[in-house]
């Protein structure tokens, strides 16, 4: 386990933060965070760590800790009809195989996966298709922070463009020089 996500639900304070950020820290780690008033979470990838970051977190805060990285979208579509299909696709029996939950906030759906388990476009086609039979539209923000490798996988797929990889990332290879700190 290298790198790993975790999610407060209702979204974290400053204390609790600053409690994660402290147990992530003491083991060599670090953590990104990502807040989302609007679906009352807060989401955090951490990476650089081991098993025993990842239990001291769950012992000492109320975080859900994954044991692995997860992308969370929120999926608003245009029309209300269109949630409890998409629900169903994303959630239901038959969903795809890296789909770890799905669940309704108001008029957003909320799906969290593996990317390594389901591509990307895999999701967001299967999202298109469902709301594309009551000719909706999406509204789509991303409540997970993601590793950069994810970052460059998608960015490849969706320009068709292989060679994006994470160490054709200039930022990257500068930290990873000693460059930037």
């Amino acid at each position: 386990m290298s790198a790993f996500s975790i999610r407060f639900q209702p979204e974290a304070d400053d204390a609790l933060l600053a409690e994660a950020d402290a147990i992530v820290q003491r083991f060599g780690a670090r953590v990104t965070w990502e807040h989302s008033p609007a679906c009352k979470r807060t989401y955090g990838l951490v990476e650089g760590a081991d098993a025993a970051c990842a239990s001291a977190l769950r012992e000492a805060t109320r975080a859900a800790v994954l044991d692995r990285p997860i992308i969370a979208l929120a999926i608003t579509p245009s029309l209300a009809e269109a949630l409890p299909p998409l629900l169903h696709a994303l959630g239901g029996p038959g969903r795809p195989a890296g789909v770890l939950a799905c669940e309704p906030i108001g008029g957003t759906a909320i799906v969290e996966w593996d990317l390594d388990a389901t591509p990307f476009d895999v999701v967001l086609g299967l999202v298109d298709i469902e709301i594309d039979r009551f000719r909706a539209r999406r509204v789509n923000a991303l409540l997970s922070p993601l590793p950069l490798e994810w970052w460059t996988r998608i960015a490849a797929t969706g320009l068709r463009s292989p060679d994006i990889t994470a160490q054709r990332v200039l930022e990257e290879q500068l930290e990873v020089h000693g460059v930037l700190d």
